[in-house]
């Protein structure tokens, strides 16, 4: 009888590699049971180089390499799982957690939406998807792009509506987003179960700012303060509407307490400065400090530099004005006053281009203006 001896070693190799499969599959599983997490990762390294088609084994290497604190590292290797076994929703949860965890929300966001529509009974996957809608929100926030943040935060609700913390950034977003009836009605529910809850109730008499109805934001943001006289937030708000109903006294007497409480509110120097209409000094001491806490503060250099300009601190004003164009190029009133400014100093050349930019900008302006009226008349 002939010996096929390329099939009998291929059937030897085989009956190895199993055997090899098996040994190391032991030794992950040992090494897990001892919290040994290097030494299991070590273990499947080497099983992935055996069956590198093996989805399992990638996602075991991500989730050891992620609960080491290496997130980053983990991501690869849960891609590489969820495109051997794209119907795998461990593999796709685990992706998306490591790109939440490594701030790259959005794509966590899909890969959790992959996650539970492959596995929509896990309640884990739910609340992840969840969280990530809601970091996504928070995010948006913070670019203040708040109807994105209210579509986000409207989302993380509906798979956890009981997470008052989203509930309440939802709120806000919808104020910011120029719907503050409906941020009103969003702070009310979580009130309705959770009446001290003081952020919220700050929120409303933001939502009343917001809305117009400043003698109730006064007389509700009156009590919280007298209820919680060191809350920053609260007198800042009440500043806020007092400034709103030219009530000047009032207002300066609030945001200096917001800011006594809490120094870092730019906004509260910002605002404070614009009730010192009698009082420049005063006033350019709270713009500085404004842009001190906050750098990107636009509407504060600008205001800084016009007030100085009005004082006769040319170069101090140039200085203000130009932060203020670096950050907003399209401020034609910024480039106006910073050619004035430039031209008194000296500087033909620096006037000349400032005038032309704030033309520029007004030419661009006049026409976007006649853009609309002749669609306006066409409907």
């Amino acid at each position: 009888m002939r010996i096929n001896i390329r099939a009998l070693f291929f059937c030897l190799s085989l009956s190895l590699t199993a055997q090899t499969v098996q040994q190391l599959e032991s030794t992950a599983r040992e090494r897990l049971a001892a919290k040994d997490a290097n030494g299991a990762l070590a273990a499947y390294q080497k099983l992935a180089e055996l069956i590198p088609k093996s989805a399992t084994y990638q996602d075991e290497i991500g989730f050891l390499l992620a609960a080491t604190n290496r997130s980053q590292q983990a991501i690869p290797h849960f891609q590489r799982a969820t495109e051997l076994d794209p119907q795998s929703g461990q593999a796709w949860y685990h992706l998306g957690v490591a790109l939440a965890l490594t701030k790259q929300t959005n794509s966590a966001v899909t890969a959790l939406q992959k996650a539970v529509a492959l596995a929509p009974g896990q309640a884990d996957y739910r609340d992840r998807l969840a969280l990530a809608w809601a970091t996504l929100g928070d995010s948006y926030q913070q670019q203040r792009r708040y109807k994105n943040a209210r579509d986000s935060y409207s989302q993380a609700l509906k798979l956890n509506p009981n997470n008052d913390l989203a509930r309440n950034s939802y709120g806000n977003a919808l104020v910011r987003s120029g719907d503050p009836g409906a941020g009103l009605k969003e702070f009310r529910s979580i009130l309705a179960h959770d009446p001290q809850n003081l952020q919220v109730q700050v929120n409303v008499g933001f939502a009343y700012i917001a809305s117009g109805d400043f003698k109730a934001a006064i007389k509700h943001l009156s009590a919280l303060t007298r209820d919680h006289p060191k809350d920053a937030g609260a007198h800042y708000d009440l500043g806020i509407a007092y400034k709103q109903t030219d009530d000047l006294p009032h207002a300066a007497t609030e945001l200096e307490r917001a800011i006594e409480l809490d120094p870092s509110l730019a906004e509260a120097h910002y605002s404070l400065a614009l009730t010192y209409i009698d009082a420049p000094d005063k006033a350019i001491e709270q713009l500085r400090a404004a842009v001190a806490q906050r750098p990107d503060y636009n509407d504060a250099w600008f205001t800084l530099g016009t007030t100085l300009q009005q004082q006769g601190d040319t170069q101090g004003a140039i200085e203000a004005l130009r932060k203020s164009v670096a950050l907003d190029g399209l401020n034609a009133a910024a480039w106006n006053n910073l050619g004035l400014l430039l031209r008194r100093s000296g500087d033909a050349a620096g006037s000349a281009e400032a005038f032309a930019k704030a033309a520029e900008i007004r030419k661009a302006e006049e026409l976007e203006k006649e853009k609309k009226l002749k669609q306006g008349s066409r409907n």
